[in-house]
């Protein structure tokens, strides 16, 4: 075992290994043109795969998911069978491989964060189990796989520094790459491509959530499903990079498709989590002299991207966008209270507006969990934000900083709007979250111990 360990050539057979394999799989795929033999080969090779290198595997999903979506909307569109279950094996299967590997290498002790997460989830189950759909409980808490693969995970700070890097490289080549498709493309090849596998588009055309009142241009969206989420996820962006980066240029880079996606809850998100960062780090010059750029910045875009009529909708409060925000979660706390033990996921849509009877059904998080699973549920959910906001503001890394800064920000955005059903964004937000977590309970027991050692010494 040692000799093959030791020996140069074994990753690259065992490299080798691996692409013969899946080779040969896609080469029966074609000549039986079905996937009854794909499927046993590839599951295998992903199995070995996560089980050697769930670290690596992990990285791996996690730089894939700003374009997941369009890849599997791209293999639907030119007619590759089975889509719907690769993105399932590409993503939450092998999550929660990694999460088990991980539990069993690197052990798990819960935290307040943890337990507050369990009561919400298992209270919207039983909820569930009387009125409600299985596929809405799982779209709804989809982001406790990335938050638990987060907790069982832990890195180096060689590792860290490469994720945070890689992050916004990522983020910012995506942003670059969406604003061909705004300035160059415009919206019809998104459109062809929605009508194509029926998705977010309403009446032949791109969703309105594409658009915006006072602007004329098209939302930039990336390899994102949609404006929102790719705001989001350049939010998050933003916050690694300033915690772990200092060239301004990929900071540039995200800024612009911030600002092209036209969102709203992910400007505010932003807006209240950097300077939190930056307080906390003390870097309140660095802040300033950046926030003065981006304030210029921001203000010779205008004209560019047309957004004077948008900004004056919005401050004037004549944008039925904003108004519809605030009227959702007026109605979704009447709801909520009309309705203590929830009306169950089937009745509330988080995917869109509809109407029920002379209730208008919203897309703001606070309100519909209360909404749809009960009053408790909700308190649940918040109470796990806040002690998991309590347990990192104790957390003095780099990682405990821009995990409670993506933390702040997404419950600012869930404001707003409904993120937890994106799984992509999902993995990029809840994760890190997860492992500032573990990474701060690891840290306190390893302080403890020279401490308990000092006693035992010294009575």
């Amino acid at each position: 075992m040692n000799q093959w360990s030791t020996n140069p050539l074994a990753l690259p057979l065992r490299v080798s290994g691996v692409v013969f394999v899946l080779t040969l799989a896609v080469s029966l795929s074609i000549l039986s043109r079905s996937l009854l033999l794909v499927v046993p080969i590839a599951a295998a090779v992903l199995f070995w795969v996560v089980f050697r290198h769930p670290t690596v595997a992990l990285a791996a999903i996690l730089a894939f998911m700003p374009i997941d979506f369009m890849a599997i909307a791209l293999g639907k569109f030119v007619g590759f069978p089975h889509m719907t279950l690769v993105s399932v094996c590409t993503k939450e299967i092998p999550l929660l491989l990694i999460a088990g590997i991980l539990c069993l290498r690197n052990g798990f002790k819960p935290a307040a964060p943890d337990w507050f997460l369990l009561a919400c989830f298992l209270l919207a189950c039983v909820r569930t189990m009387f009125d409600g759909t299985l596929v809405g409980l799982v779209t709804d808490f989809n982001f406790i796989v990335p938050y638990l693969v987060g907790r069982m995970t832990v890195i180096t700070q060689q590792q860290e520094q490469l994720w945070a890097r890689c992050a916004v490289w990522i983020a910012g080549a995506l942003s670059m790459l969406g604003l061909i498709e705004v300035f160059v493309w415009g919206e019809g090849p998104r459109t062809l491509l929605y009508l194509a596998i029926d998705s977010e588009t309403e009446g032949d055309q791109l969703a309105s959530s594409f658009h915006a009142m006072g602007f004329s241009g098209l939302r930039e969206a990336a390899g994102m499903i949609g404006p929102n989420g790719f705001g989001a996820l350049c939010m998050v962006a933003l916050i690694v990079w300033w915690v772990y980066c200092r060239n301004p240029i990929p900071a540039a880079m995200i800024g612009t498709g911030l600002v092209c996606s036209v969102t709203r809850s992910a400007w505010a998100g932003t807006a209240v989590a950097i300077p939190l960062v930056a307080i906390l780090m003390g870097q309140t010059k660095r802040f300033f002299l950046y926030a003065t750029l981006a304030l210029a910045l921001f203000a010779a875009a205008i004209p560019v991207l047309d957004l004077s009529d948008f900004l004056l909708f919005s401050k004037t409060g004549q944008d039925p966008s904003a108004e519809g925000h605030q009227e959702q979660i007026a109605r979704g706390l009447t709801y909520a209270a009309d309705h203590p033990f929830g009306a169950g996921n089937s009745k509330l849509s988080p995917t869109g507006f509809k109407q029920q009877g002379n209730v208008t059904l919203f897309e703001t998080t606070y309100p519909y969990v209360a909404s749809a699973y009960g009053i408790v549920v909700a308190l649940c959910f918040v109470g796990f934000l806040a002690s998991a906001g309590h347990r990192l503001w104790r957390v003095q890394s780099q990682l405990g900083h821009t995990a409670l800064g993506i933390l702040v920000g997404m419950s600012v955005v869930m404001i707003f709007t409904l993120p937890l059903i994106d799984r992509r964004l999902g993995c990029w937000a809840w994760f890190p979250i997860g492992l500032a977590i573990r990474s701060g309970i690891d840290t306190a027991r390893v302080t403890r111990l020279p401490q308990r050692q000092t006693i035992m010494e010294n009575p």
